[in-house]
């Protein structure tokens, strides 16, 4: 494998010996690294064969922009997911890791937090994605001496899950995710909000709302509030907000086969509420 270009210290971009164009990873591979060296395979940690432009742009692109201790990062981390945990993962986690890790340093550094509201999610449903993601954070601080938010470790999990060749949780994980999604939408264009994501009543229902598409997944719904009084104080206050759930209802009777409990509504229409009130504030 001949050098076309060094494009950091941790990656160089190459000819193999049939011509094509390859991207080969490894520590310091890049360090004194003239165009027209040969590489022996014992020099090299990871090759890529880049039969797709896009990803060949974007590896070009990536390198250029992000120091190459963030490749190193990544593959430390991806290594420890295949070697711990015997990961079956798709090339492109290379790239979207090595972004997120440069970005989410970036954010730290600007004092700029985002967030995960499904961290405890993550660490039931999860834990082997998650716990990939606590040592991530782990190697950050290590490497960098870097203390990223505890959260950060479900967001890093998410690109492991999205990653792995026939995960379990995959479909399951992006059914739940189109649910949530499609119930924010049908909450905001019945109300016309725009939603004050930074709030803590923002961050409640986002969070009440995809444990809600979970157990609807699940088909593990909420039962009949055993109290009809309550709910019917509750639905005599929140006209509004019990209208739009019924709207949700609909897109669950529609799409699932399923009756939502008073319960279920009234939880919904509460969170609903809350968020319609900080909206007024």
């Amino acid at each position: 494998m001949r050098v076309v270009k060094v494009l950091n210290n941790s990656l160089v971009l190459a000819l193999d010996d049939s011509g094509a164009e390859t991207i080969l990873m490894g520590k310091g591979i890049g360090f004194h690294k003239a165009i027209g060296y040969e590489f022996q395979r014992d020099e090299v940690e990871k090759v890529f064969v880049l039969k797709d432009r896009s990803i060949s742009r974007s590896i070009i692109r990536l390198a250029a922009e992000t120091d190459s201790v963030y490749f190193e990062l990544a593959k430390s981390v991806i290594d420890y997911a295949i070697e711990q945990y015997g990961m079956k993962l798709l090339d492109h986690i290379y790239l979207s890791l090595t972004d997120h890790l440069a970005f989410a340093v970036k954010r730290l550094r600007e004092e700029i937090e985002v967030p995960n509201f499904y961290t405890n999610e993550m660490k039931k449903f999860n834990p082997n994605e998650y716990q990939v993601g606590v040592y991530a954070v782990e190697q950050v601080r290590e490497k960098l001496r870097l203390q990223l938010p505890a959260d950060e470790a479900g967001n890093i999990a998410f690109h492991f899950i999205n990653a792995q060749v026939d995960h379990p949780y995959n479909e399951k994980n992006r059914l739940i995710n189109r649910v949530t999604e499609k119930v924010l939408q049908i909450v905001q264009y019945y109300f016309q909000l725009v939603y004050q994501e930074e709030s803590t009543s923002y961050s409640r229902y986002v969070t009440h709302v995809r444990l809600f598409a979970q157990r609807l997944v699940s088909k593990q719904l909420l039962p009949q509030e055993s109290s009809p009084l309550l709910y019917e104080q509750i639905a005599a206050a929140c006209t509004r907000e019990f209208a739009c759930v019924e709207k949700i209802a609909l897109y669950v009777r529609e799409n699932f086969r399923m009756e939502l409990s008073n319960q279920e509504a009234m939880y919904l229409a509460l969170h609903i509420h809350r968020v319609l009130e900080e909206g007024r504030g």
